[in-house]
């Protein structure tokens, strides 16, 4: 691992493109960037990603550390504020370190991955979404990143105990073609609610409740630890029928 991500770590701070020193308000922790690269650097196959959101670029220095040496290594990131909001840490941290092999699309996502597809520069085999958090913008990221994702590829989402993106998340479980490869997990602190679900529902049988509610909510009701990044792997190409539907959402 490179030097600079602990430095980060260290001094919670980064700095910006205009020399200004920025507190790390914005970032993955440890246990979710040694995820990120236990994934890529334990699959050979995987040289070509792409990443939605860099902010300050903790994620962006794990990915483009795991890819470091591989023949054909490409990261792409979006990032519409990457100049602006966050005043080019990202992209900056990456030259630091001598990343060459990364490129910034500064458009929002929901413009640059229909752009991608139509101009056929996927497919990718790591697609990571850390973007804007509402439902419907992580529903669209998660729609064009299937589409964009080779068969055998992995999609990782972070904040998934977000109730915006773990409701996509569950739609993303009744897929036919996807399977859950990990999570990145914390203790639930269980209240009053929570007991109560799991006294109502363990009379049920847990195989039973399985095949009642989505898996994130089977997941809160019995798990003692909830999921905060999950990966999925793309076993298939995507076939479902126009009359396909779940309930999972």
């Amino acid at each position: 691992m490179n030097r600079l991500i602990e430095d980060i770590y260290t001094s919670g701070t980064v700095v910006g493109e205009t020399g200004r020193v920025h507190q790390l308000n914005s970032a993955i922790g440890r246990d979710k960037g040694e995820f990120l690269y236990g994934l890529i650097s334990d699959d050979p196959t995987i040289s070509k990603t792409l990443e939605v959101g860099c902010a300050f670029g903790l994620s962006s220095l794990y990915i483009c550390e795991a890819l470091r040496g591989r023949a054909g290594a490409r990261h792409t990131i979006i990032d519409p504020h990457q100049n602006t909001v966050w005043d080019g840490a990202g992209v900056r941290n990456l030259r630091q370190v001598g990343v060459e092999y990364a490129e910034l699309i500064e458009s929002g996502s929901e413009i640059a991955l229909p752009q991608l597809m139509v101009s056929g520069k996927g497919p990718y085999d790591f697609i990571f979404i850390d973007g804007w958090h509402t439902f419907d913008h992580t529903l669209i990221d998660c729609f064009y990143a299937t589409r964009l994702l080779r068969v055998g590829g992995v999609l990782a989402l972070d904040d998934v105990d977000w109730d915006s993106v773990g409701r996509v998340v569950d739609f993303l479980l009744t897929y036919p073609c996807y399977e859950d490869i990990g999570r990145v997990t914390r203790v639930r602190p269980r209240g009053w609610k929570g007991k109560l679900a799991m006294t109502l529902a363990e009379p049920m049988g847990r195989q039973t409740v399985k095949r009642l509610v989505s898996p994130n909510l089977y997941h809160k009701i019995f798990d003692d630890r909830y999921t905060r990044m999950i990966a999925l792997r793309k076993q298939s190409e995507d076939t479902r029928t126009w009359t396909w539907h779940s309930d999972a959402i």
